[in-house]
């Protein structure tokens, strides 16, 4: 199930690349509060989806979209309206996500 979402883009330098994703579906790895202490073992991997690649929706640094784990059985409820939550590509942190509704 995917909800929406907005998506605070850590700073370029943060990133290691000056560029947003010029695409309009993203996979990284989430890292909830609750899972701080053994991350990244059991990191769930979520799937971001945008209507328009987020260079092109006109902020810098935010991005509207919709969110959804890429796998059945990872702990849905943790996708609930107010969450928010670190998105990392590997081990470096590229955004923070907020779930919408």
């Amino acid at each position: 199930m995917k909800h929406q979402a907005r998506i605070r883009w850590s700073s370029a330098a943060e990133r290691g690349r000056p560029d947003l994703p010029a695409t309009l579906r993203y996979v990284g790895l989430s890292r909830f509060a609750e899972d701080a202490a053994d991350w990244p073992n059991g990191a769930w991997s979520v799937e971001l989806t945008f209507d328009e690649p987020p260079p092109e929706q006109g902020n810098s640094r935010v991005s509207e979209g919709y969110v959804r784990f890429l796998f059945d059985e990872a702990p849905q409820e943790r996708l609930a309206r107010g969450v928010r939550f670190d998105l990392f590509e590997g081990l470096t942190q590229v955004a923070q996500v907020e779930v919408v509704d």
